[in-house]
């Protein structure tokens, strides 16, 4: 029964279980429970567990049922979430997006002091080489495999698998998630911005104003996205993209999120989404920053990993280039 318990409720607290003192005592307190109480155990009760982040030791309900279950779509049994917030990031079987992905999470852990997972989510379908996993852990990203969402069938070809990213909503094991484009950089802190209580503001996603054809545009670029992890947002969102809802299928996941989200987006600020576009078309609002104030550079026109300094993004190439 002892171990019963262990295995259920040990993965429930594991953010509170830190130390090696508090897991001895975790289980000599449910051992002494199941020793005195062997004969005269209710099958039809609810189990009590020990809340050990109170001093008073008192005995708590255990959680309901469904909240026992997994709180996320990891298919891996490796995936053990051990912070409250987390950077994700998505890849598939292009190697170069891993180059990206690792010197986007070594900026993360460089500049933010909040506790974060960093996590790539990566595709049943496509899973990742044993050699770029090597690459990625030295960073400090783990696993997590994903089915994949089936898209509309007027969706983009290459960009079918992006509607995966909707597996994010329902990783309630986190109270916050960024989500970042593996074609980003982040050279200062993200702590403001994964720290941002959308809630307070009365939004659900946090994301940046886009640039299309040039021009400052009414939509949102979701190449950085901050939510916070919702099973019924996820289920809503799955019902809604199996609904035939109409949207720009050539931008794909983007595209259905623009539609879902239209009036429901909290502005994150060009800080926190610098859209290489807006160095070609729209330089004059670009130089109204210093380079390095900026906290994600995200390398939409010319991918980080082809950049050149004597190219025609040159210093803002220099910048990944440089970076470890």
């Amino acid at each position: 029964m002892v171990l019963f318990y262990l295995t259920i409720l040990y993965p429930y607290f594991g953010n509170s279980i830190s130390s090696e003192e508090q897991q001895i005592e975790f289980i000599e307190n449910l051992s002494s429970s199941a020793n005195s109480n062997n004969n005269s155990i209710d099958t039809n009760s609810s189990p009590q567990v020990v809340d050990l982040n109170n001093t008073s030791e008192h005995i708590l309900p255990a959680p309901p049922a469904e909240e026992l279950r997994t709180h996320h779509h990891c298919l891996n049994s490796d995936f053990v979430p051990k912070a409250s917030k987390a950077v994700w990031t998505m890849l598939n079987d292009n190697m170069a997006y891993t180059r990206g992905a690792v010197k986007m999470g070594r900026g993360v852990k460089t500049h933010t002091q909040t506790p974060i997972d960093l996590v790539v989510m990566e595709l049943q379908s496509k899973p990742l080489s044993d050699a770029l996993w090597k690459e990625l852990k030295a960073v400090g990203f783990m696993r997590c495999t994903v089915e994949s969402i089936p898209a509309p069938e007027k969706t983009r070809h290459d960009l079918k698998e992006k509607f995966a990213v909707l597996h994010v909503w329902a990783m309630t094991v986190y109270e916050t998630v960024l989500f970042i484009d593996a074609d980003t950089f982040v050279q200062n802190s993200l702590d403001d911005l994964i720290n941002t209580d959308l809630k307070a503001k009365g939004k659900t996603i946090g994301v940046t104003k886009d640039i299309r054809g040039g021009k400052w545009v009414e939509t949102f670029n979701s190449g950085v996205l901050l939510l916070h992890p919702d099973r019924q947002e996820h289920d809503r969102l799955i019902e809604l993209l199996r609904s035939g809802i109409q949207f720009e299928f050539i931008m794909s996941d983007q595209g259905f999120l623009n539609e879902v989200y239209a009036k429901d987006w909290h502005e994150i600020g060009f800080l926190n989404n610098a859209n290489l576009a807006l160095y070609r078309f729209q330089r004059e609002f670009w130089d109204q920053h210093k380079l390095e104030d900026i906290n994600i550079i995200h390398y939409t026109m010319q991918k980080p990993w082809k950049c050149q300094s004597k190219g025609p993004y040159g210093p803002i190439c220099d910048v990944w280039i440089n970076a470890p």
